[in-house]
């Protein structure tokens, strides 16, 4: 697959018009607020159409905002009025949608040439527990990303010496 250097703005029409005709539609994910689940620009999605039958708890759902703006979010609960509250993985606050702005849900994630389905009960455990966690996000957050930060590092580090090695000899 080919990846393209364009915003999810200029493509986002296109997406839908797909997603409308029945197409399952892969897109690189893009920003944090999905982290630690889905990571930028490593991860894709597979969307898909849905109807409002098939929204349930913890599947990961497109919808737009009432700015325009496509967001990825994972659906938290339905409240009794029929809206929807969804928050991202790496996030504590949930927001309040309406069920018109669901756009699509993912059917499949591709990690690393690696795919699987939304629903295998392996990454449905792990939701599970993720959602029980919330209160303790920030602080696993926290912990998470000074552990990214060093792992960065010290590959950097790693690359950057043997660098300077070759370029003594």
């Amino acid at each position: 697959m080919e990846k393209l250097d364009c915003s999810a703005y200029d493509v986002a029409g296109s997406i839908e018009e797909m997603i409308q005709s029945g197409a399952t539609v892969p897109v690189y994910v893009s920003g944090n607020s999905m982290n630690p689940f889905l990571v930028s620009r490593r991860d894709i999605v597979y969307l898909k159409g849905l109807c409002d039958a098939e929204l349930k708890k913890g599947m990961i759902i497109l919808f737009r905002r009432n700015d325009g703006q496509l967001v990825l979010h994972r659906l938290h609960r339905s409240l009794f009025d029929g809206r929807l509250l969804v928050v991202g993985d790496g996030q504590v606050e949930c927001e309040t949608i309406d069920k018109a702005q669901v756009v699509a849900a993912v059917s499949d994630i591709e990690r690393k040439g690696k795919k699987f389905s939304a629903d295998s009960l392996r990454w449905k455990t792990a939701i599970f527990f993720w959602q029980l966690l919330m209160p303790l996000r920030p602080f696993i957050m926290r912990i998470w990303r000074k552990l990214r930060k060093i792992r960065r590092s010290k590959s950097y580090g790693a690359s950057s010496s043997d660098n300077n090695a070759a370029y003594r000899q």
